[in-house]
């Protein structure tokens, strides 16, 4: 009796404290304090709150309007909101590439030098983040794994092609590739007929995912990264023998 009696008071004494904690996390501050400052960090990093000064943020806020910290990533998971972007495979470049510069001008470690320790951190982190974010948006495969992925279908090494004649037909195209050998005309006319069929799966995707057609887009990604694969196999050929346009 006595040992249950002592885990129940050690209950109570720790929900007391967790009680405490919440009721007067409106108002914890920072200060100079190495562990104090990480604390605070790690209990507001995920809430929609200033981590320094405990001001409510907006949703899409990188700085506090009070005290101007940057604040941590909202986002981390869906690069399309990390980068303000529409959830869609169709995208528009030119909207990445000035969104990517915009926040990297803003958020970039060395606009930090002068600031805390606490903000250089978030500042590595964040532009980490919106690095990652752009290399796999701009990029059609990566953009419609990502979007799978989201979709709850992420694909892996294991998913392929359960199909003989497009397996075949891989086959045939490597083979093609191999017997051009350093003909750069005979090459370069493989690699403009591969990058068709690689724009017109392109269209067939945006399509599929338009139509939420999971299992054909699925199917489709994954012939898309076999005609990627013969194009930068045709690239590296090209490239080698000095045809770099």
């Amino acid at each position: 009796m006595r040992t249950i009696s002592l885990i129940k008071n050690k209950y109570i004494f720790l929900e007391s404290i967790m009680k405490s904690e919440t009721n007067h996390s409106s108002i914890i501050r920072p200060n100079n304090d190495l562990f104090n400052r990480k604390l605070f960090i790690s209990k507001t990093n995920f809430q929609n709150v200033c981590w320094k000064c405990g001001i409510e943020q907006g949703i899409s806020s990188l700085f506090c309007d009070k005290c101007n910290a940057l604040q941590h990533p909202k986002e981390k998971e869906n690069l399309f909101k990390v980068l303000s972007m529409e959830e869609d495979f169709k995208m528009d470049e030119g909207a990445l590439k000035n969104k990517f510069r915009k926040m990297q001008s803003l958020i970039h470690p060395d606009k930090f030098s002068n600031r805390s320790s606490a903000e250089q951190s978030i500042s590595e982190e964040y532009s980490s983040l919106i690095n990652k974010a752009y290399n796999i948006l701009q990029t059609p495969l990566k953009r419609a794994e990502h979007l799978l992925e989201l979709k709850g279908q992420k694909l892996d090494e294991n998913d392929k092609i359960d199909d003989p004649e497009f397996l075949m037909e891989m086959m045939s195209l490597n083979e093609e590739v191999e017997e051009a050998g350093d003909n750069k005309q005979l090459l370069k006319n493989l690699f403009e007929k591969n990058k068709c069929v690689i724009d017109q799966l392109e269209k067939e995707i945006e399509d599929n995912f338009r139509s939420n057609s999971i299992e054909k887009t699925k199917k489709n990604v994954i012939k898309l990264k076999y005609f990627i694969s013969i194009h930068n196999k045709i690239n590296k050929i090209l490239r080698e023998l000095g045809v770099t346009d």
